[in-house]
């Protein structure tokens, strides 16, 4: 499908390494202003000086005053927001005892509560900008619930707002996507233990996933899984649960690791 990125407006979170490094890097390459947003500052600014059509800008999506300065700031200096990629989180551990009780609700407050931030502080422009995109970077764990419990929460949560806003803000001119990478090496996810295993050899790259985002920053459709061979392993729990689990169970981050 036709279009044409020149020009336009990008905001990407968690920009400042891994998955949405890779992405403000491609889309820049596009011929978009890209908002690379993190709370680093100096990644940020090392990756503007290395990028033209980068611009680095701090805010924490875990923070409301935050993100609203953010699309204050956004709307003053370009008065348009063409995309929006929600890609900032975290890695929450496995819920064992009251002990993780902290480090889960932080995972869900950044995982997901972040992307409601920034989806309804924008909301307005992305619709005086339309036709808009958001990309959800949501996760393979938030369609089959394998890996750290709070972790899989937050990205079920992702899963399920971006297909319930898929469908409400379709007439907004916004289109939203649940992008749900698999396995996917960054400095946040090593995948040290997958490596490990007989399937190391199909551990993605960050670069696969912003090739993902430009697709469906194309096509306006509604979700993807990466790498696609993932794909049967999503339909798979839905249509035979028991062989599902039978599979899954044996899996190491049954356990609830994410390493």
């Amino acid at each position: 499908m036709s279009y044409d990125f020149t020009g336009k407006i990008a905001v990407v979170t968690g920009a400042s390494s891994g998955l949405g490094e890779a992405t403000a890097i491609r889309l820049a390459g596009l011929g978009m202003t890209v908002v690379a947003v993190a709370r680093r500052e100096e990644r940020l600014e090392a990756l503007a000086a290395a990028h033209a059509g980068i611009v680095p800008r701090v805010a924490d999506v875990a923070d409301t005053d935050s993100v609203d300065a953010l699309v204050a700031w956004v709307t003053e200096e370009y008065g348009a927001c063409h995309v929006l990629v929600n890609n900032a989180g975290v890695g929450g551990g496995a819920l064992t005892s009251r002990g993780d009780l902290d480090d889960a609700l932080r995972t869900i407050d950044i995982n997901l509560q972040g992307v409601i931030r920034c989806m309804l502080a924008f909301a307005d422009l992305l619709e005086s900008s339309a036709p808009a995109r958001v990309v959800n970077i949501a996760s393979v764990a938030g369609k089959v619930g394998i890996g750290p419990a709070a972790y899989a929460a937050s990205k079920f949560g992702v899963v399920g707002l971006s297909e319930s806003l898929s469908y409400a803000w379709a007439s907004r001119g916004i289109s939203v996507c649940s992008l749900n990478p698999g396995f996917i090496e960054t400095e946040g996810f090593p995948q040290t233990q997958v490596k490990r295993s007989p399937i190391g050899r199909f551990v993605g790259q960050p670069e696969m996933v912003a090739e993902a985002v430009e697709e469906v920053i194309r096509s306006g459709k509604s979700e993807k899984t990466v790498p696609r061979w993932y794909a049967p392993l999503v339909t798979l729990r839905h249509v035979a649960p028991p062989v599902f689990r039978a599979v899954a169970g044996r899996m190491d981050r049954a356990g609830g690791s994410r390493d």
